[in-house]
Order: structure tokens, then C-alpha cells, then sequence
């Protein structure tokens, strides 16, 4: 079965690049995909004034009324440009932001929104600015399909789920209330101008999920559901969101086709048995559409199209039609377009099917997300903090909730994990150095540098590992001095590997992002923090 809605999302500066975004246009074009998703929490204020609060003509006395006017009009005429790029090939462009979202000059024009520090949400007036800049947007951009609003996101400028303001209008409104009056503002200019209204799934925890999904499910019944394939984010071990299908209206559901959490292409890994049971569980909740996410604004100069991970999105175009294809006709495809023999096909398909066997025991610990987005871990304390709180396998999953109280048998496990993670790693790379006659020497060369130094982010990941898991079990006070050996021996091997990869980090004809997935100063971190946890473990014992 074909999804109705079948949208490519880029999600970061390449969006103000007119050659990515015609790349991605004859993409779409090229495999069936109708909708191009532009996200950038801010791109509205971005585009509009709105003039309904800043007057553009205004003479300037000290200020203009919105600093970097002329930016704002280059958006604009670039914008508005690239709705003409799209509907030349019959792709509708749709915005998705984060609100409440707002320039600094708002705060200048209204500081009564500022209390005790903290902006607060609750403010009546904020519903006055969202409609009037939703208005704005669609009436300035006819092109324009529709807009999809994360209305309880922690990351957007204020919202009640920050809990930072405490004022009385705050503590007496609920976030079911709050939620259904953002989605009301918004809604009334979307339908006034012909245009549709998607809310986005954005909720850290479920205490925060719950209320959206009531807050949703009181809206106006043209109002879509938009949700991401897991809870919070896009980890690729988590269940499905309990979203999907909660609530009897159209829904799309987004997946992250670049890999935040399994690489970034950058070490890549192929997605396609996760994508094709995740689509056909997805149809039988009622989903309409989804939406593939390209790239992560947190990381410029990168998306799926530079790297093996493109085949990740070639799958999911030709599953989202309803195609029944393989791996090895995705990779063929795949192959064709870059010019690449056709015939290495079955090759590469068997390669990458070993890709998420490795990524998956290197960046997680039993499920639970211990890479920190594919980067080596911050800290032995930003770790477990990571798995625990921000990144909580545990929070969607209560019957998780013992996987990393360790035991000795726990414990043994997951370094056994890591282990096994190197192991594959390198056969992987074994492969990729021997190649195969159907290659060809060019396509050959591509791939050893598409794989360069993959065994060493792994093993990167897996000293990280030793360190953070020997330092909560020495924490625990169930350490022998055999155990603190052990933990010694850890950092002294983290630390010989970061003093290796110095060179490779800093290698200038490396692109920036394998530095930051092999970065020697968080292994240095992740060392030092575990020394001072042996020296507190040491003097703990000798006492």
C-alpha cells in the first residue's frame, strides 16, 4: 500500500543552499516522494516579521525593528524561491519549527513576558503573536502546503514543559489546556488560508507525552499527527512510539534515514530490516505518511546524500510506495545513481547487512543508549546520565528498568558486548579491504574510504565502555581489589588509545565530523573522570 504523504526532511543549514535543496527536489522527484519537510526551529521568524508586531518600513533611529533586515528579505526571496523549485516538479514544501519561537525584539517589545528571569509561556498575549505570524507565513508564501509545530518541546524558547516559570498563570494552567490554545492559534490562519496544521510528537518523557496526545486528540479534526518512530528520538533499539495509533486521525511518522544515533553515515550503517518491519507495523496503526529525516541540524556540512547512508533513504522512498524490494535492488539503485557497477549489487547488500550487527552492540549497551548522539561518551557521569535519565530506555520501557543495576553477571555481559562489537568491526573491515571482482577499482577505492577507520571508532566506543562500566561497578562498593585492577587497566588503555588518535583527529584532510566521532579529548575526559573514580574507590578500601 502506498502512503499518501511520503515527505524527505532536511534539517539543518543546507536548507539555505540552493543546490542541496535542488539535490533533494530531484530526489524526491526521482523516487516517488511528494513532500519536501524544511526544519529549523526558528525558520519562521526567519521569513516574517510579523508585521503585525515590526513595522519593514520603519526609519530606523538607533535599531532597525528586527536587527538583520536584509537577511530577512534575502530569506524571503530565497524561500519563496524555493517553493518555485518545488512545484515545478510537483513537490509540496512544508515548515517545521518549534513554538514558541520568537526573535529577541519581541522580548524588547513586550519585557512583561520575562518573570523572575524566566519567559513565561502562559501569557495570553503569546497566542495573540503565533496566530499573527502563522497568518503572515501562509499569507506571504501561498505555495506553501502547511506547516508541522512541536508544541512541547524542551528545546523550543519557552514552553510550560521547561517548568522555569513559576508566576500564577503557570502553576494554575495545565499542559493539556496550554497545548490546545497553541494548536488553536495556529490552526484558525492555517485554515483561513486553505493550508494544513500537523503536531509534532516532541516529548522527553511520558509524563509530557500524555498530555500532548489528549491535547491532540480535542483538536480540529483536519489536524494531523506527526510522530517520530520512537519515543523522544530516533534510537533505533527503542519500541515503536505508543503514539502510533492512539489516536483515530491521519498520522505521519518520521524516521531518521542519516543515523544521529547509528553513525551518521560518516561510519555507515544500513537500516533496511529495522525500516521495513517498523513500515509494516506502522500501516496496521492507520499511519498516512511518513517523513525521512536527511540530516541533524547539529552538525553542519553533512547529510545522508554524502554517504552510504543515501541507501537508507532509497529503501525507505520505494517502502513508503509500497514496493516490494530487497536490499539487494535498493543497493542496485543506489548504485546506478552514482555511476557505480551494477553488478557489485549482491556484494554490497551483504555487506552492509553487517553494519547495524556492529553499530548496535558498539553505541548501545544492551538497548540502552550509551554512545552520546555516535560520539564517544562525554563523561563516566554523562554516560549513565545519558542512558538513565536523558536518553531513558527505562522511561518507555519499565520492564527495562534492572538492565543497568549491574552484577557481576551484568556486568561481564555487556563488556562481553563491546567485545564481540570489536570483533565484527573488524571483520567488516576485512571485507572491505578484500573486496570483490564486481567492484571494479573505483567503486573499490570508494568504499575503503566510505569505511576508513570504522574499527577504530568501535574500538573507540568499547574503551569508553570499559571505563564507565568498571567505574559504576567500583562506585557501587562492591569492588574486590581485582576489580579495581581492572578499572585501572581501562583507563591506562583509554588512554593509550586517545594518545593514538590524536594524529587521526587532527588529520586536516579528514572531514570535521570524523573528528568529532573519534575525539581524543572526550576520551581523554572519560579517562580523567575515571581516575578520580579509582582514587575514591582506592581510598575508600585502605580506610
Amino acid at each position: 500500500m502506498t502512503l499518501a504523504f511520503r515527505g524527505l526532511e532536511m534539517h539543518g543549514r543546507r536548507m539555505w543552499d540552493r543546490a542541496r535543496v535542488v539535490q533533494a527536489l530531484d530526489f524526491c522527484a526521482a523516487h516517488g516522494l511528494n513532500a519536501l519537510v524544511l526544519h529549523e526551529s526558528d525558520l519562521a521568524h526567519q521569513i516574517v516579521y510579523p508585521r503585525a508586531c515590526f513595522d519593514p518600513y520603519a526609519l530606523w533611529t538607533d535599531a532597525p525593528a528586527r536587527r538583520g533586515e536584509n537577511a530577512i528579505f534575502n530569506n524571503r526571496a530565497y524561500f519563496a524561491h524555493v517553493l518555485e523549485l518545488a512545484a515545478a516538479r510537483g513537490v509540496a514544501v512544508w515548515v517545521n519549527v518549534k513554538e514558541i519561537g520568537f526573535s529577541d525584539e519581541v522580548l524588547e517589545l513586550k519585557p512583561d513576558l520575562v518573570k523572575d528571569g524566566a519567559i513565561c509561556p502562559s501569557e495570553p498575549w503569546w497566542m495573540e503573536y503565533v496566530a499573527a505570524k502563522t497568518d503572515e507565513l501562509f499569507g506571504d508564501f501561498p505555495r506553501l502546503a502547511g506547516m508541522i509545530v512541536s508544541a512541547g518541546s524542551q528545546e523550543s524558547r519557552a514552553s510550560p514543559v521547561q517548568r522555569k516559570c513559576r508566576c500564577g498563570l503557570c502553576l494554575r494552567d495545565t499542559l493539556p489546556q496550554w497545548y490546545e490554545r497553541l494548536i488553536l492559534a495556529l490552526h484558525a490562519p492555517a485554515k483561513r488560508h486553505g493550508k494544513r496544521l500537523a503536531i509534532r510528537d516532541f516529548a522527553y518523557k511520558p509524563a509530557d507525552h500524555a498530555p500532548l496526545i489528549e491535547a491532540v486528540g480535542r483538536a480540529p479534526a483536519d489536524v494531523v499527527f506527526s510522530i517520530k518512530a520512537t519515543p523522544h528520538d530516533f534510537y533505533p533499539t527503542f519500541p515503536d512510539n505508543p503514539a502510533i495509533g492512539a489516536l483515530r486521525r491521519e498520522q505521519w511518522i518520521e524516521y531518521d534515514a542519516m543515523g544521529q544515533f547509528f553513525g551518521w553515515g560518516v561510519f555507515p550503517c544500513f537500516a533496511f530490516d529495522d525500516l521495513k518491519a517498523r513500515l509494516a507495523r506502522w500501516r496496521a496503526l492507520g499511519a498516512g505518511g511518513v517523513i525521512f529525516r536527511t540530516e541533524w541540524e547539529r552538525i553542519n556540512d553533512l547529510s545522508c546524500f554524502d554517504n552510504l547512508n543515501e541507501a537508507n533513504l532509497v529503501a525507505a522512498a520505494a517502502l513508503a510506495r509500497g514496493e516490494e524490494i530487497g536490499p539487494a535492488e535498493v543497493c542496485r539503485r543506489w548504485l546506478a545513481a552514482r555511476g557505480f557497477p551494477e553488478a557489485a549489487a549482491p556484494w554490497l547488500a551483504s555487506l552492509l547487512a553487517e553494519t547495524w550487527p556492529v553499530v548496535r552492540r558498539a553505541a548501545f549497551l544492551n538497548g540502552h543508549v550509551f554512545a552520546d548522539n555516535s560520539m564517544f561518551p562525554r563523561s563516566v557521569k554523562r554516560c549513565w546520565w545519558g542512558m538513565e535519565v536523558r536518553d531513558s530506555l527505562t522511561a518507555w520501557e519499565p520492564a527495562r528498568a534492572a538492565d543497568l543495576a549491574l552484577d557481576r553477571a551484568k556486568l561481564a555481559a555487556l563488556l562481553a558486548e563491546k567485545d564481540e562489537a570489536v570483533a565484527l568491526a573488524k571483520a567488516l573491515m576485512a571485507r572491505v579491504e578484500a573486496g570483490d571482482a564486481a567492484l571494479g577499482p573505483v567503486l573499490h577505492r570508494w568504499l575503503k574510504r566510505a569505511f576508513a577507520h570504522y574499527d577504530t571508532w568501535v574500538e573507540g566506543l568499547r574503551s569508553c565502555a570499559r571505563v564507565c562500566l568498571h567505574a559504576r561497578w567500583a562506585e557501587g562498593g562492591n569492588a574486590n581489589a581485582g576489580d579495581l585492577a581492572q578499572l585501572r587497566a581501562a583507563i591506562e588503555s583509554l588512554e593509550a588509545f586517545g594518545a593514538g588518535i590524536e594524529a587521526l583527529a587532527a588529520d586536516p584532510a579528514a572531514p570535521h565530523q570524523r573528528a568529532m566521532l573519534i575525539d581524543p579529548r572526550r576520551a581523554a575526559d572519560v579517562a580523567r573522570e575515571g581516575r578520580a573514580v579509582l582514587a575514591r574507590a582506592t581510598s575508600s578500601g585502605s580506610r
